[in-house]
């Protein structure tokens, strides 16, 4: 019987999920427990942790995604380097977890995007492409177990964007019979998620809004370069006064008024964008709290309006499930229970899956349907040109 047969024939999985976001901090590590049912809603995260990048890799990995200049064989050497680190985050999860590694059935691995350039206004196929770093090859040779990875391609191969990838999970764990529901993520990119109640898969509504915490962190770092990477809390920008003018000025980049299917990266909302922000803020006067503050509201303002004008809910929504590192932001939070009102938001922790561990989760999640060989991605969300089941599966030495 051959390993991926037996993995077929398996009701239950013992698997991990690693991501790393467009931050770029380090590799998140979920081990779960689940059935092979998707119809099951039911999964147990058994541990979780945020493995570190060295910080000469992370500052490597943010030069190149920022558009610096590099080789063939720099991506070869970031590939390995990448690829150690998410093998890393899976022992120490399973350490943490205390369970065997051996025992675990398979990785869902997301890679670390360095450039993604997906279809969009002004370039026509096949000028389009996406990069992860971290071969899921590599990760199963030194980790031993089978792993998936590679998920975006074949969707941009269809003329999809490759993203968003987590509404597929959100649909099969997260809908309800009695709520309207979205899901939003606030990583360096933000995008939602719309559940309607009772919803089958093509009535999931899902895209990416534009920036998260993308901006914040960048001007956080040139403004405060001495204390820490990002805004704790979004403490800074609280003492601030946003200048709504500046807001207004940057919400008028064409992305935000580009209809569904869309998603963004470094590519649209990176270093550039920040410092454009930042010089108009300065000319403008604002003092260092009042430019992060700025900031976070074109994050929350681009997210209300997105929902109101590319979702436009018949039924309202009844509750926004809040995951990533903007839901510790308070500030952020704040601003979106104004921009989502009357809906409630509330960290997606109230799901039973803490808000940093869910992306690691989704990824779990989308490998078992990759091994199981079914569909696992929305591609009316991505724009793909029919269903498909995303990710390349690399055999482990244990399988």
């Amino acid at each position: 019987m051959t390993a991926l047969r037996k993995l077929f024939d398996k009701r239950d999985f013992v698997a991990v999920g690693l991501m790393s976001g467009t931050s770029m901090n380090g590799v998140d590590a979920a081990l779960v427990r689940m059935s092979a049912d998707r119809e099951n809603a039911k999964l147990e995260l058994v541990a979780f942790e945020t493995e570190p990048y060295p910080g000469e890799l992370r500052s490597t990995l943010m030069e190149i995604a920022f558009g610096d200049e590099c080789t063939a064989e720099d991506i070869a050497l970031l590939h390995t380097s990448v690829a150690v680190s998410f093998s890393n985050a899976f022992f120490g999860v399973c350490r943490q977890g205390g369970v065997d590694p051996k025992s675990v059935d398979f990785i869902g691995s997301h890679g670390q995007t360095v450039a993604h350039v997906p279809p969009s206004l002004g370039r026509t196929q096949p000028i389009s492409g996406t990069l992860q770093l971290g071969p899921p090859g590599m990760i199963a040779a030194l980790s031993g177990i089978t792993t998936v990875g590679d998920f975006r391609s074949a969707d941009i191969a269809l003329g999809g964007q490759g993203a968003p990838l987590a509404p597929f999970a959100d649909f099969l764990l997260r809908r309800s019979k009695t709520e309207n529901r979205i899901v939003l993520n606030i990583g360096g990119i933000a995008n939602v998620t719309y559940l309607p109640q009772s919803c089958g898969a093509d009535e999931v509504v899902a895209f990416d809004t534009g920036p998260g915490n993308m901006i914040l962190d960048e001007l956080y770092r040139v403004l405060y370069p001495t204390q820490g990477g990002f805004d704790k809390a979004g403490a800074k920008a609280a003492s601030g006064l946003a200048l709504e003018s500046l807001v207004e000025t940057f919400l008028g980049f064409e992305f935000f008024e580009r209809k569904p299917p869309k998603s963004a990266g470094h590519r649209e909302f990176g270093a550039r964008f920040a410092w454009e922000f930042l010089a108009r803020a300065q000319a403008a006067g604002l003092k260092n709290p009042d430019v992060l503050a700025s900031a976070t509201l074109l994050t929350t303002r681009s997210i209300g309006r997105a929902v109101r004008e590319f979702i436009k809910p018949p039924s309202g929504i009844d509750v926004v499930f809040v995951s990533g590192g903007g839901s510790r932001n308070k500030t952020v939070v704040s601003q979106l229970v104004t921009e989502l009102a009357p809906a409630r938001v509330v960290p997606i922790d109230e799901l039973g899956i803490p808000a940093e561990a869910k992306e690691a989760v989704d990824f779990a999640v989308l490998a078992r349907e990759t091994v199981l060989s079914r569909q696992n991605v929305i591609h009316r969300a991505t724009g793909a040109a029919r269903p498909l089941v995303l990710g390349t599966i690399a055999l482990g030495s244990e399988a």
